[in-house]
């Protein structure tokens, strides 16, 4: 019996995995994150990010064989947020984890945004709002905020 972790690892390209979550200008902290863990950037060449041109930043798989499985997609933005990218390229990334990512057992899912500038209200609000949900699988999850040089575990909540 293998976990999540070794299961999408067996069906992604090795050069789109990676250590840690870095990009355009902002960073996300690793400490106390699931182990073991698995981390995907969709921006590599050979990335399973399907056939939409939108897409985020990162996949984040964690789970051994017999616990309960996690997946997060994550997009990091340096400056402001904007919902209705931001929802579009997460859901992106949960299309193209559903490929990956068994239906049975069921894994937790999180779709995050990650930012490192202002968040206007509307904006905040916005993601709030159940027609801005992600959909993976059979689960539709509103976004998690977090700060760049957060920690993961904090938007994994």
């Amino acid at each position: 019996m293998t976990g999540l972790v070794d299961t999408v690892r067996g069906m992604v390209d090795e050069a789109c995995v990676v250590s840690g979550l870095r990009k355009k200008g902002c960073r996300v902290s690793l400490r106390d994150a699931p182990e073991p863990h698995l981390i995907v950037d969709f921006d590599s060449p050979g990335s399973p990010r399907g056939a939409s041109p939108s897409r985020c930043d990162y996949l984040f798989v964690a789970g051994a064989a017999g616990f309960r499985g996690l997946v997060a997609v994550l997009e990091l933005k340096r400056g402001k947020v904007n919902a209705a990218s931001v929802v579009a390229q997460l859901q992106a990334g949960a299309d193209a984890a559903e490929q990956l990512v068994p239906v049975r057992p069921p894994a937790r899912f999180r779709p995050v945004a990650v930012f490192g500038g202002a968040l206007r209200k509307a904006e905040r609000n916005a993601l709030k709002e159940r027609r801005n949900r992600v959909r993976f699988h059979a689960a539709a999850e509103t976004v998690r905020l977090m700060r760049c040089g957060g920690r993961l575990v904090q938007g994994l909540r």
